[in-house]
């Protein structure tokens, strides 16, 4: 009976450590439930919105509006020719303003040298001109007028007008001065448009072969005679041959030719120190010579 007891207890004290070993430790809930906790995943940060919108364009630069204003501004259209019969008014206009001019200073000149000067100038275009009025005549052509002839008859009342107004060595030096204008800017009509618009062979050839090489040497002619009164940017005077067209001019055809066209607002004085005078031509520097010009 002891025997069995013992035997019992034995056996209930396994049994009680054995059912003690097998329990999970309380301090773990997860081994209680027999489930596996996922594994921690690392907190992901969305990337910022992407901005699909276009981006405002760069306003153009000042010289790129510029640089656009005058791609789109049209040009100036090109003159029209000269018919030949609009060519026969705007020589008679150019000899008419030669001779108005000249006439002019032949009786207030006071220099005999510009005084002689301008009787050359009134001759050679008179005879000019009833020259090219006997060749029209004979060739058929009537003159006609146009802006171009319109605009040298206004020129010519214009600086009439101016010349009339001036005395002594004032006149002497714008007289000089406007005739080197004058020459030079028909020199450049005749090769520029008259030249490359003439039809009619006979009037082109008196133009190229006659006209040309007179308006020439009137023009060397009027340089040198500045020189002598001494006019400012007369140096290194000198004209292209008469040969072709782009005639260029000299250098001091064009200093003369600014000390003018400085004067046609209206000024009452051309020497440096004149009311009204500047721009103009500069006083003589000495006294000039006496020859007569050939």
């Amino acid at each position: 009976m002891v025997a069995s007891r013992n035997v019992l207890v034995v056996s209930l004290g396994l049994a009680l450590g054995v059912g003690c070993s097998n329990q999970p430790p309380a301090s773990d809930p997860s081994s209680a439930s027999g489930a596996t906790p996922p594994p921690t995943q690392p907190a992901v940060t969305p990337p910022p919105p992407v901005d699909t919108a276009t981006p405002p364009a760069t306003p153009p630069s000042a010289d790129a509006q510029t640089e656009a204003t005058t791609s789109t501004t049209p040009s100036a259209p090109p003159e029209a020719p000269l018919t030949d019969e609009q060519i026969v008014a705007v020589l008679d206009a150019a000899n008419k303003k030669e001779i108005d001019e000249a006439t002019l200073a032949q009786t207030k000149a006071k220099n005999k040298d510009v005084k002689a000067y301008a009787r050359m100038i009134a001759q050679h275009h008179t005879q000019a001109k009833t020259k090219q009025a006997q060749l029209a005549k004979k060739l058929g052509i009537t003159a006609a007028e146009s802006d171009k002839s319109k605009q040298l008859t206004d020129e010519t009342q214009q600086a009439v007008e101016q010349l009339k107004a001036l005395q002594g060595a004032d006149f002497d030096q714008q007289f000089v001065a406007t005739m080197i204008q004058d020459h030079q800017k028909t020199l450049d009509l005749l090769d520029r448009r008259i030249l490359q618009d003439a039809k009619n062979a006979e009037l082109k050839a008196m133009i190229e072969k006659d006209l040309r090489p007179t308006i020439e040497k009137h023009l060397k002619d009027a340089e040198a005679l500045a020189q002598k009164l001494g006019l400012a940017g007369t140096a290194g005077a000198g004209t292209t041959s008469a040969t072709g067209a782009g005639n260029q001019g000299s250098a001091g055809a064009q200093g003369a030719a600014a000390a003018q066209s400085g004067n046609q607002a209206g000024q009452t004085g051309v020497t440096a120190g004149s009311p009204g005078g500047q721009g103009g031509v500069q006083p003589p520097a000495a006294t000039p010579g006496a020859a007569t010009m050939k």
